[in-house]
């Protein structure tokens, strides 16, 4: 038997560094900077006060790195993703921007602001599914996230139809809408509802009745199964408490069929300890049809035999995902590398690595590569524009690399992406502030952000194509 597990690389070598952390990162800024999430918040944070929530962070994560944290707290959880946080950034002397904070080490910087301020703990839950709900937009960037697959030609369509199964940890469904084979989500899926969004459940099925369904219509992706969190252990025990009540429901009803009177004994102890609980108990014996609840088929993964291929996944991220390979009957498991290999992975099994680049060349997956050749004045008056961009950008890059960013976008791709710029200002009320100007600036970004472009780089392929399109 041979499976694959895949993780973020896969829709970065196909869709681009727009799939980054830093664009992720970048989106989730300007979008509220933009008043994206205003009906998402029910207008109680604004875009300013996110962009402080995230830039006030970045402080705490040098702090992390600098030792501040090591030994404050008891939580067995929290000291251990301490622990990784400086161990995955031991190479690096401090963080100088907010983008360059992988994703889900966002919720540890959030955790430990919660234990240095216990007065406002209970705004934890509700901060956390905040930061998911930002995330879970930004990676799905409009949408397009769904249409990766669209770049894979047909030797990575016969690669992946390889495999008897595959693995998941991203959210995306470009691989089933690619090969037409179900695909196991370990980490959640942005097609399924969360179950308590969802009136296929039990728990939502309940949650619709009590008029509890909170999902705001306009961001479905928000509301997915997803499994987001500082510890991977975490993300492994929330799956495993769905198997338990998945199970614990499975044998109630089966009580319910073969011995009604042990059955009442038992759903009457379930009430006096939470009523809640005997309502679900209820709901699914009246409606067995409902699902229970998400699957996350780690149970899969576990009992794996063969071999095991993993492509676009961090060594140093999910140790979740490697201990449940451990208890797997694999008896090979093989780790395409980007650039130079880990030292190790954390496995006892017999692996090795393969470098990635080989397979990309081999499968003709390679995106193309443009060099328009373009050159650009080098004087002070050049570089004047060249600091307007950044300004405008909000993130500034060097004139290098805006300059070499410029000339990777060829003008098949650069003029409708012009257009869209120009046809965006030109429906916009005129300003009647620098804040307002500055927001249609931030509109203009955002086209570039959703592109994987460099917003500062945008800009001066406007100015490049703007005679062509007056």
């Amino acid at each position: 038997m041979k499976s694959v597990l895949l993780g973020n690389g896969i829709n970065i070598q196909f869709g681009g560094k727009a799939y980054s952390n830093r664009f992720i990162m970048s989106r989730i800024i300007f979008n509220a900077q933009c008043d994206k999430y205003n009906s998402l918040f029910d207008g109680t944070l604004s875009g300013s006060e996110i962009e402080q929530i995230f830039r006030g962070l970045l402080p705490m994560a040098n702090a992390v790195l600098n030792g501040k944290y090591d030994k404050v707290y008891t939580d067995h959880e929290v000291k251990k993703a301490v622990m990784e946080f400086k161990v995955q950034n031991a190479e690096r002397r401090e963080f100088e921007h907010y983008y360059e904070i992988p994703l889900e080490d966002w919720f540890l910087l959030l955790r430990l602001f919660f234990w240095d301020n216990p007065d406002l703990n209970d705004m934890w839950k509700a901060s956390k599914q905040g930061f998911e709900w930002m995330i879970l937009d930004a990676i799905y960037n409009d949408g397009k996230i769904q249409e990766i697959y669209q770049k894979m030609k047909k030797p990575v369509k016969r690669f992946f139809k390889s495999f008897d199964s595959i693995f998941t940890l991203n959210y995306d469904n470009n691989i089933e809408r690619l090969i037409n084979k179900t695909i196991y989500h370990l980490h959640g899926d942005y097609s399924v509802l969360a179950d308590s969004e969802n009136p296929e459940t039990v728990q939502g099925f309940l949650n619709k009745q009590k008029g509890g369904i909170v999902m705001n219509s306009d961001y479905p992706q928000c509301y997915c199964n997803a499994l987001l969190n500082f510890s991977g252990q975490n993300k492994y025990k929330e799956a495993q408490d769905k198997v338990k009540a998945i199970e614990m429901l499975q044998r109630l009803k089966q009580l319910y069929d073969t011995d009604f009177a042990e059955f009442e004994i038992v759903r009457e102890c379930v009430e006096l300890e939470k009523a809640e609980n005997a309502q679900i108990i209820d709901i699914f014996i009246e409606h067995p049809e409902l699902k229970i609840a998400t699957n996350y088929h780690f149970g899969e993964l576990e009992t794996l035999s063969g071999e095991l291929h993993i492509i676009g996944l961090s060594p140093q991220n999910d140790s979740h995902i490697f201990a449940c390979i451990e208890k797997s009957s694999l008896d090979k498991v093989i780790f395409y590398s980007y650039g130079e290999p880990p030292k190790k992975l954390p496995l006892t099994k017999p692996y090795e690595f393969v470098d990635i680049k080989q397979l990309w060349k081999a499968l003709d997956a390679n995106p193309p590569q443009y060099n328009c050749g373009k050159k650009y004045p080098n004087s002070a008056e050049a570089d004047k524009f060249f600091e307007l961009f950044n300004a405008l950008s909000l993130d500034p890059i060097t004139k290098e690399e805006i300059e070499e960013e410029a000339n990777s976008i060829p003008e098949y791709m650069a003029i409708p992406l012009c257009k869209e710029a120009m046809n965006l200002i030109k429906v916009q009320t005129t300003p009647k502030s620098e804040e307002e100007l500055m927001k249609q600036f931030r509109m203009v970004s955002r086209i570039a952000l959703r592109e994987g472009i460099y917003p500062s780089a945008f800009y001066l392929i406007l100015i490049d194509n703007f005679s062509k399109l007056s």
